[in-house]
């Protein structure tokens, strides 16, 4: 499909940055749910782990990724052995819990002290309720959906990484493709891989659900530009989860992400979650 699209020579290139990833979806009657894996609930950390915070206000438990229960896709893109369970924290305060903004200080939301992922052995977790004023949400399972992924293409929301590759001078000349050469793969893709993942893949829209991002590890889906080039000069960052499955404000989603290597070395204090809302 790429190649079709956009030639052998630049469509190689994108189709060589494919990556496995899997869409995230709640469980229904007869569906075994990804281990225990899930949205809200309980955090499931290890004897002794401190709760996360940001300046004193805890953060609220979003989602734990069972990482074995995943499936055999994850090759590179897998955290290290021993972190099978990956709690995911976000800082989401609840009135209702006490939490007053007061005159507190514009945070940093897209630092990595905003959110957090903590990892856990499952033979010993405890379960650990989030203390106030962290939101509590009920716990919902999830299976998952194996798919493909590429660097997204939204036209200007295009990923940074599409910047990289040798375009072979289809971009010279162009004021607009010179500056952000990605814009002529979104421009030349055009809507076949957004229809390829709906229609055959089931990735995004599905059954009677219109749009969910929710989706762990690949390629996200973005809908607006961040600076993740800044992650790392070396190689992409490498995505974590996608969680649409909560309200943010007006709608939106968020995009846990951080670099290679701190996923690699299991290092995950360089987490950020960058927040897409519309």
């Amino acid at each position: 499909m790429c190649i079709e699209h956009l030639g052998e020579h630049i469509g190689a290139q994108v189709a060589a940055l494919a990556k496995p990833a899997f869409g995230l979806r709640p469980v229904k009657p007869g569906i075994e749910p990804a281990g225990l894996g899930r949205w809200g609930g309980p955090a499931l950390l290890n004897p002794g782990t401190p709760w996360p915070d940001y300046d004193g206000v805890p953060l609220s438990l979003f989602a734990v990724l069972d990482v074995d229960a995943l499936g055999p896709w994850l090759a590179d893109e897998r955290p290290p052995v021993g972190d099978q369970l990956l709690n995911i924290f976000y800082c989401d305060p609840d009135p209702g819990r006490g939490y007053e903004l007061g005159n507190a200080p514009i945070p940093d939301y897209e630092g990595p002290r905003y959110c957090r992922i903590i990892p856990a052995d499952p033979a010993r977790a405890i379960e650990m309720d989030a203390p106030a004023p962290a939101t509590i949400r009920d716990p919902e399972p999830f299976y998952t959906v194996p798919v493909i992924t590429i660097p997204s293409a939204q036209g200007v929301t295009y990923d940074p990484i599409l910047d990289t590759l040798d375009y072979g001078g289809e971009t010279d000349g162009s004021p607009y493709y010179e500056s952000l050469p990605g814009w002529l793969i979104g421009d030349k893709l055009g809507d076949a891989w957004r229809d390829f993942c709906h229609r055959v893949q089931g990735l995004y829209t599905y059954e009677d659900v219109r749009f969910s991002p929710d989706q762990a590890f690949g390629w996200p889906h973005m809908e607006n530009t961040f600076p993740l080039k800044e992650m790392s000069e070396d190689e992409p960052y490498r995505h974590i989860i996608t969680i649409g499955h909560y309200d943010m404000g007006d709608g939106g989603y968020l995009h846990f992400v951080l670099p290679a290597k701190a996923l690699r070395d299991g290092d995950y204090t360089q987490t950020v979650a960058f927040l897409e809302g519309f």
